[in-house]
C-alpha cells in the first residue's frame, strides 16, 4: 500500500483521500491486484474512523469482504480492536458481512462469541439469523465456542434465541445446530460435561439435544466426567436426564450397514411415495389441488342435497338437535307424521350412497394432505379435522331412520370424540406423515 494512503486511512482524513483520488483516479483499483491486502477500509475500521469507513463503503464496498494477510476482514478487525460503533455501521450497510469467514473459518459471530460481547452477538443474530449455522474449519459453531470458553451467559443467549426465533428453518436449527459435532465427534454437551459446568449441562438438557452421542474416542457426555473432581452435581444432572455411559449405549447401525440391508415393506412404501411426490411439478401440484378441492366440494354438497332431496315437514314439526323426532301435527286427526330433513332414498340405496360418498371424501382429503407443502400441513390440520367432523355429523343427520342404522347412528353421535381421534389417526398415517415419520426413525 502507498504510504500516503496508509496515513490517510489511519487518520480517517476523507479530504486527503479524495485528494489522492484526484491525483490518481485508479488509486483504489490497485488493491485488487493482491488477493490478500490491508485496504484503507481495513485500517480505518481498526482505528474506529466511522465517517471514513462509511465513505469507503460507498466507494468500494467490496473491500469489506477482502481478507488481509492475517486472514481478517474489516469487520473482524473492528471487533478485535473493540470498535462497536464501526461494527454496527458495517452491519447496517451489509448484514451479510456477519457471515464472512476469516482465518480458520471464523466469522464475526464466532469472534463476538469468543470475546463474550453479548450485545453484539444478539445484534448479529437479529440482523442475520442464518449466521447461527456457520461453522469453523474445526466444525465448531458459535454455541460450541461459547461452551469451550465456559461462557454460560453467551451460551444461554444463543440457546434461548434458538428456542424463540420464528425463522422458517428454526425447527431444523434446533436439532442440527445443537447436535452438531466437531472434528473430534464432540457435541456441545460433551464440552459442557468435560468442563464440569452443571448450569451449562442443565441448560443444554432442557433443549432438543441428543443425550447419548458418542465421540470418535468412544466416549459419551457422562464418560467425559471421569477423572474430574467435585463432579457429583453434574453427574446427578446427567443421570436424571437419562444419560448413559458409552458401554451401555446400543451400537448404532452405520450408513454402509444401512445401505446393505434388504428393504423392508416400510422403506419400499416410503421410497414409492417419495418418488411419486418428487415427480409432481409445481404446476401439476396446483392443478391437482384444484381438482381435489372441487371433488371435496361436490361430495359435501351431495351430503347436503342427496339424490331425491330431503323430506320437508310442516310448521308444527320440531327438529331435535341429536336426532330427528316425529311429531304429530295438531291439525291432523289421522295420526300421520312427517320426518324432517331426511333423505327420501330407500334404506339400502342411502347406505350405498353414504359409504361411497364418504369414501370419496376421505380419500380426497388424504390426497390434499399428500399434495400440500410440508410447512403448511400443520396450519391446515385443525380446520380440515373440523371440516371432516362436520361432514360426518351431517351425514348422520340426513340418514333415514331405518331399523338397521338407527342403533348405529345413535351410538355414533355420543362417540364423536372417538371419531375425531380416529380421523386424527388416519391423517397421521396418511402417506406424507408416514414418510416424515419413517425418515425421522432412520435418523
Amino acid at each position: 500500500m502507498d504510504e500516503r494512503m496508509r496515513r490517510v486511512a489511519q487518520a480517517g482524513n476523507i479530504d486527503a483521500l479524495y485528494a489522492l483520488i484526484q491525483e490518481n483516479p485508479f488509486v483504489l483499483e490497485s488493491f485488487y491486484e493482491f488477493p490478500y491486502v490491508d485496504t484503507p477500509l481495513h485500517l480505518a475500521a481498526f482505528e474506529g474512523h466511522i465517517d471514513f469507513v462509511l465513505e469507503m463503503m460507498n466507494l468500494k464496498s467490496s473491500f469489506a469482504r477482502k481478507l488481509n494477510p492475517a486472514g481478517l476482514s474489516p469487520l473482524h478487525l473492528a471487533l478485535l480492536n473493540h470498535q462497536p460503533l464501526v461494527v454496527r455501521e458495517l452491519v447496517r450497510v451489509d448484514k451479510d458481512l456477519i457471515r464472512v469467514k476469516g482465518r480458520g473459518g471464523l466469522t464475526p459471530l464466532h469472534l463476538a462469541t469468543e470475546l463474550g460481547d453479548l450485545d453484539l452477538v444478539a445484534e448479529f443474530l437479529e440482523a442475520c439469523p442464518e449466521c447461527i449455522t456457520d461453522v469453523t474449519i474445526q466444525g465448531e459453531t458459535a454455541l460450541r465456542i461459547a461452551a469451550k470458553n465456559n461462557s454460560f451467559e453467551t451460551l444461554e443467549l444463543l440457546v434461548r434465541w434458538l428456542q424463540k426465533t420464528t425463522h422458517k428453518d428454526s425447527d431444523v436449527w434446533n436439532k442440527q445446530v445443537l447436535n452438531r459435532k466437531d472434528k473430534q465427534g464432540n457435541t456441545i454437551l460433551h464440552i459442557a460435561a468435560s468442563n464440569n459446568h452443571p448450569k451449562m449441562v442443565k441448560l443444554l438438557l432442557e433443549c432438543k439435544i441428543s443425550k447419548n452421542e458418542i465421540n470418535l474416542n468412544g466416549r459419551s457426555a457422562l464418560d467425559m466426567l471421569e477423572g474430574q473432581l467435585n463432579n457429583s452435581q453434574t453427574r446427578h444432572i446427567l443421570h436424571q436426564a437419562g444419560c448413559l455411559k458409552a458401554e451401555r449405549i446400543p451400537a448404532r447401525r452405520t450408513l454402509a450397514e444401512s445401505f446393505r440391508l434388504k428393504m423392508s415393506w416400510s422403506e419400499t412404501f416410503r421410497r414409492t411415495v417419495a418418488c411419486q411426490n418428487n415427480k409432481i411439478s409445481g404446476d401439476m401440484r396446483n392443478a391437482m389441488l384444484v381438482v381435489a378441492v372441487l371433488i371435496l366440494t361436490s361430495t359435501y354438497q351431495a351430503c347436503l342435497s342427496p339424490p331425491g332431496g330431503l323430506l320437508q315437514g310442516n310448521n308444527d314439526s320440531i327438529i331435535h338437535r341429536t336426532r330427528i323426532i316425529r311429531v304429530k301435527s295438531n291439525s291432523s286427526s289421522s295420526g300421520s307424521s312427517d320426518e324432517l330433513w331426511v333423505s327420501v332414498l330407500p334404506n339400502s340405496d342411502f347406505a350405498c350412497f353414504y359409504f361411497i360418498n364418504a369414501a370419496t371424501f376421505f380419500a380426497t382429503t388424504c390426497v390434499v394432505f399428500f399434495l400440500l407443502p410440508d410447512e403448511t400441513i400443520n396450519l391446515l390440520t385443525l380446520p380440515v379435522l373440523l371440516f371432516i367432523l362436520c361432514f360426518s355429523l351431517l351425514m348422520i343427520y340426513v340418514a333415514p331412520p331405518f331399523p338397521i342404522t338407527i342403533p348405529f347412528l345413535s351410538l355414533l353421535q355420543p362417540l364423536s370424540p372417538i371419531l375425531v381421534a380416529a380421523i386424527i389417526f388416519i391423517l397421521v398415517c396418511s402417506p406424507k406423515f408416514l414418510v416424515l415419520y419413517l425418515q425421522s426413525r432412520r435418523r
